[in-house]
């Protein structure tokens, strides 16, 4: 390590518009860049009923352990039977969604595997496939007819192959065809990894189960830090599978596990999704006029859901825009590259149950306008 080159490495990023702090959120600002797409975490009424079903003097703030170890309280078990009866598969709870990926990936395939994978993925997926030394294609973007070249292509040559998707995309906002991947697996032998990060709670159970497709996937990951408002992950699979992950996940096996609490929490809210329906569809209610309202201003987008993606190009210009919006009241980050494709630096707009049509309608003007000032338009 050379902390010359770490310093050069830094005023680089700076001089490219890249450089990543962390600053604390002003509450005085109208979000329009959380991912508490149901607006579970700040509904005082729920987190007051959650209060009222359980005596928080029988569960810990810390699980002190590892779950092999002495972490494995009763809360997790009662979620992940929970999660079983729900889906029809056994379950296993990791830390965070990032864990999960990266672990299912890493821990079942190796240098033998053939690993195809969508090519806007999110990192944790392409965490565990550099991790698992395995052959890397990647697909266009939600192209199933390009993964089935792949398919027809390499099947042959490979016993072991993997197939990676997301449902909904969180930097475009658009949402993958997993039925007719699904389908695929009539024809071709591979496994089937679905993450529905951001698809949970919006879409209920997620896209997987209501479309019956759970039986289909051999990984199903529901990570539980966006409409879920919490932490943690599912991984949702054949038990065979569960157990080779209890057994070789280096991530599951040597991290001290979830504080019981926040399972509990996991578990209430997951056993509250059936009451959540009235705020799911009046949400996709305020996804569809929001949609429309850009249409109306035209201004471009290609997302088809909750996640609105407004491509600036330059770093420098969506910075600017990002910051011109805060000092007239909006919070609303800009995404640079590398977490985007480099000239696609994006405004990253994110709608919550708690919003009203009208705040949506004047923010979308007030962008319109800030975009013009600043030439992008």
């Amino acid at each position: 390590m050379q902390k010359e080159k770490i310093i050069q490495e830094l005023e680089d990023l700076k001089n490219d518009n890249r450089f990543r702090t962390i600053k604390t959120n002003d509450k005085s600002l109208y979000n329009f860049s959380s991912n508490d797409y149901l607006s579970l975490a700040h509904d005082k009424d729920l987190l007051q009923k959650f209060y009222q079903n359980y005596s928080f003097d029988n569960y810990k703030l810390s699980s002190s352990s590892s779950r092999l170890i002495d972490g494995s309280y009763l809360t997790v078990m009662r979620l992940e039977k929970k999660v079983e009866e729900i889906y029809g598969k056994p379950c296993l709870v990791f830390n965070s969604g990032f864990d999960a990926n990266s672990s299912v990936i890493e821990t079942f395939f190796d240098k033998k595997s053939l690993i195809i994978t969508d090519r806007l993925n999110h990192a944790s997926i392409y965490e565990g496939c550099i991790n698992s030394r395995a052959k890397i294609l990647r697909y266009n973007h939600l192209d199933v007819s390009a993964l089935e070249k792949l398919l027809k292509k390499y099947s042959k040559d490979y016993d072991d192959i993997l197939v990676v998707t997301e449902t909904v995309y969180s930097m475009d906002g658009d949402c993958a065809e997993i039925k007719k991947i699904c389908d695929l697996k009539d024809e071709y032998k591979f496994n089937l990894m679905v993450d529905e990060a951001h698809s949970y709670g919006v879409y209920g159970y997620g896209i997987a189960y209501n479309e019956k497709l759970v039986d289909k996937i051999d990984f199903l990951v529901i990570p539980l830090g966006k409409a879920g408002a919490s932490v943690g992950a599912y991984v949702i699979c054949d038990e065979i599978y569960k157990n080779y992950l209890i057994n070789k996940s280096k991530k599951f096996i040597y991290s001290t596990a979830l504080p019981p609490v926040n399972n509990l929490w996991n578990l209430f809210v997951l056993e509250n999704l059936v009451n959540f329906q009235d705020r799911i569809e009046k949400f996709q209610e305020l996804v569809t006029f929001s949609l429309n309202a850009l249409k109306k201003l035209n201004l471009k987008t290609k997302s088809t859901s909750h996640i609105i993606s407004i491509i600036i190009g330059d770093n420098l210009n969506a910075v600017n825009l990002s910051n011109n919006l805060k000092e007239l009241g909006y919070l609303a980050y800009a995404i640079k590259e590398p977490t985007v494709p480099k000239d696609t630096a994006r405004l990253r707009i994110s709608l919550t149950a708690d919003m009203k049509k009208e705040d949506i309608e004047t923010f979308f003007k007030t962008l319109k306008a800030e975009m013009k000032k600043i030439g992008v338009i």
